[in-house]
């Protein structure tokens, strides 16, 4: 997915970018991202001029990809809910065991997730993990309508026909055909289990907002609020739950741990009066890190049928469980341990369990004693190792003292996946360094698929 078919729009844009264009779209684009919360404790997210540019082929090319990886996230977890010894091979925490006789069995309950990747040198754009539970659709799509409607995208659009998929939207749809599974009238209410986590409260005030703007209303609640099942409805207190979901993981450990099989919340969920949104079992399985090795591995094998292995290589980057014993490399059978500690410049070590980029190793960024002391931790817990990515950096025209200054950053592709495993819309951070999360610096831009008129 090469960027030089877009090098004539990229500089035509950037041209614009002078006088009082400049300044009435840093103006606007500031004050949109104040204005809509598009904030981390209080720093605006918004850096970069310009969006993210594909091309109609390009966007195509993401949408195959996603939808291919998508479906074999779905089989997995679906083979995951009927296979104990599979189940097992993806090193489930616990909590999977208890949600199977919940919602294990019961398909269709995926609202949202987001494939996070990068675009390399090659062109190609490889997924690294995916997200149930994903942030950024309300951001995205708030950063998406400053630009929409931004003094150098009225010039722009001009001489370019300009397409932004859509995130946000799609978030309401797929929740109102989950709350219609439950069969209940009445307005579409969502109880979240909090409260946020220092990430995440930003984030949840635009949520909430949004989705009361949209016809929902919400609650707050934990597992030790005044809930009831009764006649096939469940409340807190004299609130109807349609739809269950949590804030953050402080929010997630409250419903488990809280929630035991008797809880009002655990009967009405097994009965289907009331869903979770993603699925109780589907979403503890698809948040493990090790799933993209199990992905890796049985598209190395052959598992999906060709043109599927074929997509699946292709758009994953070779991952495995760090586990002693022989695996397939760029088909030979190699020792695992051996290869990991003799290829340290070109992998990656990550907790299958951590997010945010936390424990996230990079072999060419470590030393080899370091390498050596994290891959025995690596083995003794529960991580994955990974191809590493030859992430491009890019020059951005960003607002710097009434002038415009271009700032190389690195940059993802995120695509957002929804309630049929349709892709639609993105999530694009930018950062200076190979880190790229929020909580580390990083800032958000929007995807725009842009022609010539």
């Amino acid at each position: 997915m090469s960027r030089a078919p877009l090098s004539d729009a990229i500089s035509f844009y950037d041209d614009l970018l002078q006088g009082d264009v400049l300044r009435r779209t840093h103006e606007h684009l500031q004050q949109a991202a104040e204005s809509k919360g598009v904030t981390l404790g209080g720093r605006v997210l918004y850096r970069s001029l310009r969006p993210y540019f594909v091309t109609p082929e390009q966007h195509a090319d993401i949408q195959r990809a996603a939808r291919a990886v998508g479906q074999a996230l779905e089989a997995v977890a679906w083979r995951a809910a009927g296979d104990a010894a599979f189940r097992e091979s993806l090193y489930p925490q616990g909590w999977e065991e208890m949600m199977i006789p919940v919602d294990g069995q019961r398909p269709g309950l995926g609202v949202i997730g987001r494939l996070d990747g990068f675009v390399g040198a090659d062109g190609v754009l490889r997924f690294i993990e995916f997200n149930p539970y994903p942030g950024g659709p309300i951001n995205s799509h708030s950063m998406g309508e400053a630009f929409d409607t931004s003094a150098v995208m009225e010039a722009f659009s001009k001489r370019y026909e300009v397409v932004r998929p859509a995130t946000a939207p799609n978030l309401v749809t797929s929740l109102n055909a989950l709350k219609a599974r439950a069969g209940r009238s009445g307005p579409p209410t969502l109880a979240l289990f909090g409260p946020p986590g220092p990430d995440d409260a930003d984030e949840e005030v635009v949520y909430q907002q949004y989705l009361k703007e949209n016809g929902w209303d919400l609650r707050i609640v934990t597992s030790e609020d005044d809930w009831t099942y009764a006649d096939g409805v469940l409340r807190v207190g004299d609130f109807p739950v349609d739809v269950i979901t949590f804030i953050s993981s402080i929010g997630f450990g409250g419903l488990m741990m809280g929630c035991g099989p008797d809880h009002p919340v655990m009967r009405a969920i097994t009965d289907g009066s009331a869903n979770f949104m993603n699925g109780l079992f589907r979403s503890t399985t698809l948040r493990n890190k090790t799933l993209f090795a199990t992905l890796s591995r049985m598209a190395d094998e052959g598992a999906f049928g060709a043109a599927q292995d074929g997509l699946i290589q292709r758009h994953i980057p070779w991952t495995r469980v760090v586990r002693d014993g022989k695996t397939l490399r760029d088909g030979a059978s190699v020792d695992l341990l051996s290869y990991v500690a003799g290829h340290r410049e070109h992998l990656v070590l990550k907790p299958a369990f951590n997010y945010g980029g936390q424990g996230v190793t990079l072999g060419w960024n470590t030393d080899a004693d370091t390498w050596s002391a994290t891959l025995k931790q690596a083995l003794e817990e529960t991580w994955v190792v990974q191809e590493r990515l030859e992430l491009v950096k890019a020059p951005y025209p960003v607002f710097d003292g009434g002038q415009v200054r271009h700032e190389a950053l690195h940059s993802d592709l995120n695509p957002f996946l929804w309630e049929d495993g349709r892709p639609e819309g993105f999530l694009v951070r930018l950062a200076p360094g190979a880190m790229l999360n929020m909580s580390q610096g990083g800032s958000l831009t929007t995807v725009a698929v842009v022609r010539e008129r």
